[in-house]
């Protein structure tokens, strides 16, 4: 009995201690990991900007028309006042103090790019509908639609004016657009993420 050893266990300095530098490891980590998780997800929305623009670009290319028709086999064509991916237009405190039009008349952009059952579209000739445009239309990655100022796609001002930019917008991080659509803005205003689609 004298030549076993007794097994023991932790002491409870020991445990405080080892506890003491995981805790010191996480406070020094987690900034870093959390910096990694907003840069990934403002890259993510800044992709999915494009791939929608690119999306509602082919689609103009097919159809001679932007996305925001209610029905775009009739002339003229009552338009949206604007599209959004998802299935839920964004509240009003989402366009915050921007030119945007609120959602009293919004359409989900899945509608027109992926299938056009809803929409008539036309099926022959020149300017048919030739989807699907794209195989999803995301939420950002906060968790709220990608909007585009559709009514703004065929509204062309009289010259000399600029054209009203036409934009694929992510509210970013804070929820509130803070990009006006008027001709002057060119690049993104504050915290939001868009892709000019011209």
């Amino acid at each position: 009995m004298n030549g076993q050893r007794r097994s023991r266990g932790f002491t409870l300095v020991e445990i405080i201690v080892v506890i003491g530098v995981i805790a010191i490891l996480a406070a020094i980590l987690t900034p870093y990991v959390t910096k990694y998780i907003d840069d990934s997800r403002v890259a993510k929305a800044r992709n999915e900007t494009q791939v929608i623009g690119a999306a509602v670009t082919n689609f103009y290319k097919d159809t001679g028309r932007w996305p925001n028709a209610t029905n775009a086999t009739t002339t003229p064509t009552n338009n949206y006042l604007g599209v959004h991916s998802g299935t839920t237009a964004p509240a009003a405190a989402f366009f915050g103090a921007t030119n945007w039009t609120a959602v009293a008349s919004w359409n989900p952009l899945d509608q027109h790019l992926i299938r056009s059952v809803i929409h008539v579209y036309r099926t022959t000739g020149d300017q048919r509908w030739n989807g699907p445009y794209a195989t999803e239309l995301p939420l950002d990655p906060w968790g709220r639609p990608y909007v585009i100022n559709a009514r703004e796609l065929d509204t062309q001002p009289l010259p000399p004016a600029a054209p009203i930019p036409a934009w694929v917008m992510s509210a970013g991080p804070n929820g509130v657009l803070d990009t006006s659509i008027l001709a002057a803005v060119t690049v993104p205003v504050g915290d939001d993420i868009g892709f000019r689609i011209r």
